[in-house]
């Protein structure tokens, strides 16, 4: 790692002539062991840069001794060089080394500065700079842009080109071949044109091209979650095909997806869903479009089904809440209860499940899901139809599991099962639900604040982690980027369902330190993103490992093409259990267990700095959560509740909307405890179905989008007509 860089400068001479102040003349020159977030702050966030003096590990040779007198750190705009804020550095810990990191250091604390604008840290003292950071309300919008944008590029069967994507990384529809995604054969009978389905569409996995249902659950339930927890920052306009069409283009991008594991789906036959498709080498050919290798698909597996059904579940409560898509949401509706009754009948009522459908023959990750995963699904999928339908058996089903899932049967909600743990949460708020179990899952999560290192935190210099951050050495491992954003979420969630509320202002700190660790401030100073200069990083990710991105390509490296890898893709991150033959990098202090490299077999850096899908929907959580403010304020309930055109068998209902702080996404319209009709939109409808000569007694609940409901609305006993 370099010790200094050269950064573009005010002209400081010319600035003192005219008055400038007193500021001293600077070199122009930036280093490293100042870190901070390189995209910047919003302005009520809490500012802290932590200087650093390496001891151990990669850089321990870069010593650096900064200046500790009292008001020797300033914040300067780097417009002007003005000076808008002094302070002095607190040492952590007295001056100890932090063993996680191999570093000692410094704390400074710039909170005050709230101002818009764009800075950099000075150290008077020894006349040296971090680089260029702003404050603003939008900092992380076009970080945000660049990390949906990821999944477009993910794309399969669908051609990058103008305008959609810069020319550098434009690319032809890959996988369009015969016997390739629209004519895939199963892995059984390879080529066989009998069993040639079509499974085009969805995304790349990772940094192999291969696409899998049951490793889509976490990244689609995450993004579905990043959606209804923040839904004013997913834009419209984030330059994809789809954009302008009114709907924000996060779901544009997931029913790309969604569309892909629709064809999945043996929809005319046991409406189960395949396991993968990919390709039987391990051979990388760059870019996609080149590969002309036929395509192969695993046949139907429990787990997939599983996966299916929790996804196409999760997936309509959020679609039903736009008119433009009231057609696909109820398809996939009809989709997930399929699902749901395939898995029930192949695993003899979600008792014996197949944990070892994938042989191996396509290449890449085992797909396979072992028994408790495939139960978790199971729990997920009753969670979102118990919420898109009220009906009692996928309620009971969640009733009578939800102790067995991670993490409430290990008794520590930590930065495992993210979507997992906010399907509960939200469960515990849904009508019909248990008043016991409710209050079980709140009281559980309410326990995590031990787990997840309030004390470390709040310690400020005396607190555990010298970056702010922290996560035990154990969390250090393949796909560490991914635990580090859950992190980040288990704390919001207290925030979002309103659980030890005397601390959510404190949760919400730790979870923006997290933010901060991924922006560069870490050791490495490395943005945890690739090819982010154009949205403000001074050093982000030059490489990757991905089949496109290949070491040798003219994607490899933006150290060595104009090119490098596409923007906005979340590496891995430091892997302590690295098993790769770059000498001492396992041995690294944990948080250094890091290279910025791109390479395959024997040095294996995809256990390191491989891309993921579910990697990037954590982060893009994280990112949008910190971005928009939580809504926990449910709806009121819904007024003025009539009825005309009564029949036999029918009625017309009207009634005043519930208002809601953020919008209210439906109505669910209820006949005592049971659900007639969910996500109601508008303010009247058409009710069919009813029985004739019959008393219903009728009550309306509003729902937001963060699943929030409110209390009932007054009753209205409704008598069809008379039997003829």
């Amino acid at each position: 790692m370099n010790t200094m860089f050269l950064r573009p400068r005010a002209c400081v001479g010319l600035l003192l002539l005219l008055g400038a102040g007193a500021a001293p003349a600077v070199p122009s020159a930036t280093v490293p062991w100042i870190k901070v977030d390189q995209f910047g702050y919003q302005p009520a966030m809490q500012k802290v840069a932590v200087v650093v003096d390496p001891q151990a590990g990669f850089n321990a040779a870069e010593a650096f001794a900064p200046g500790t007198g009292s008001g020797q750190y300033q914040i300067r705009r780097w417009a002007d060089d003005v000076v808008v804020h002094t302070g002095t550095l607190q040492p952590w810990k007295s001056g100890a080394t932090h063993a996680q990191s191999g570093d000692r250091g410094w704390h400074y604390d710039f909170s005050a500065l709230t101002a818009a604008g764009a800075y950099y840290i000075w150290d008077s003292a020894r006349q040296v700079g971090s680089g260029r950071f702003e404050i603003g309300s939008a900092v992380y919008a076009p970080v945000l842009r660049h990390a949906v944008r990821m999944f477009y590029h993910q794309r399969l069967n669908h051609a990058k080109v103008a305008p959609y994507v810069d020319a550098r990384w434009a690319d032809a529809a890959a996988y369009e071949r015969p016997g390739q995604d629209r004519s895939a054969t199963s892995r059984w009978a390879k080529g066989q044109a009998a069993t040639a389905r079509d499974l085009s569409g969805g995304w790349m996995d990772a940094g192999d091209t291969n696409k899998y249902v049951t490793f889509a659950q976490s990244a689609v339930l995450q993004l579905l979650d990043a959606y209804r927890m923040s839904p004013a920052v997913f834009r419209d306009d984030f330059g994809i095909p789809e954009s302008g069409n009114g709907l924000p283009d996060l779901l544009d991008e997931l029913k790309w997806e969604l569309d892909f594991l629709r064809r999945m789906q043996d929809a005319s036959g046991t409406h189960g869903l395949f396991l993968k498709v990919g390709v039987d080498s391990y051979t990388d050919i760059s870019p996609p479009s080149a590969d002309a290798r036929p395509r192969y698909y695993l046949p139907e597996c429990t787990s997939a089904t599983l996966a299916g059904a929790a996804m196409f579940g999760a997936a309509h409560v959020v679609y039903r809440g736009f008119a433009s898509q009231a057609a696909g949401a109820a398809d996939l509706l009809a989709r997930a209860e399929a699902a749901w009754a395939r898995a029930k009948l192949t695993t003899s009522g979600f008792t014996v499940f197949q944990t070892a459908c994938d042989d191996g023959d396509i290449k890449a990750g085992d797909a396979d899901v072992d028994a408790q995963g495939q139960l978790e699904s199971s729990v997920l999928a009753a969670i979102a139809l118990h919420e898109a339908t009220g009906k009692a058996e996928y309620r009971a089903h969640v009733e009578a599991n939800y102790a067995r899932v991670r993490p409430y049967n290990i008794w520590w909600w930590g930065p495992y099962w993210a979507p997992m743990q906010v399907a509960l949460l939200r469960h515990a708020g849904q009508p019909g639900v248990s008043a016991s179990v409710a209050s079980n899952l709140r009281s559980q999560k309410s326990w995590q604040s031990g787990v997840i290192s309030l004390t470390d935190f709040n310690g400020g210099t005396n607190g555990t982690d010298l970056y702010r951050a922290h996560l035990a050495d154990a969390e250090f491992n393949w796909g560490h980027n991914m635990t580090r954003s859950n992190a980040g979420l288990i704390n919001l969630d207290f925030e979002a369902f309103g659980i030890n509320s005397t601390s959510a202002a404190l949760y919400r700190r730790i979870a923006e330190q997290h933010l901060h660790w991924l922006h560069g401030a870490n050791p490495m100073g490395l943005v945890m993103l690739s090819n982010m200069a154009s949205a403000g990083a001074e050093s982000s990710l030059s490489e990757i490992y991905h089949t496109w991105f290949a070491n040798g390509t003219v994607w490899d490296s933006t150290r060595t093409s104009a090119r490098g890898p596409a923007p906005g893709y979340l590496a891995g991150g430091p892997n302590t259990t690295y098993t790769g033959s770059v000498a001492g990098l396992a041995s690294q202090p944990p948080q250094k267990a890091y290279k910025d490299w791109n390479t395959g077999w024997p040095e294996n850096s995809w256990e390191v700095t491989e891309p993921a899908i579910y990697y990037q929907a954590a982060y893009v959580q994280l990112l949008a959560r910190l971005m928009g403010t939580a809504d926990t304020q449910a709806p009121t309930a819904p007024s003025r509740l009539t009825a005309s055109a009564i029949t036999r068998n029918s009625a017309t209902l009207s009634w005043s909307a519930g208002r809601d702080n953020v919008g209210v996404v439906g109505h669910d319209l209820y006949s005592g405890s049971t659900l007639l009709g969910g996500g109601l939109l508008g303010t009247s409808r058409l009710i069919t179905g009813l029985s004739c000569n019959t008393s219903y007694t009728l009550t309306l609940r509003a729902r937001d989008l963060a699943g929030q409901v409110s209390a009932a609305s007054t009753a209205l006993t409704l008598k069809t007509a008379a039997c003829s």
